[in-house]
């Protein structure tokens, strides 16, 4: 995935696993989250999936 840096607008490429993903007859969909730094500013990116 490639996001763009707060701080500088670098473009930052962060790799995020596979989740199990939204299920509507769960109940339990759990919100994961990584953590990146930018290469160019050491910014730290915190990204969030399903």
């Amino acid at each position: 995935m490639r996001i763009g840096c707060p701080e500088c607008e670098t473009t930052v490429s962060a790799t995020v696993p596979s989740g199990p993903g939204i299920h509507s007859e769960s109940d339990s969909n759990p919100l994961l989250g990584t953590e990146t730094r930018c290469r160019n500013c050491g910014h730290e990116l915190e990204l969030y999936y399903y």
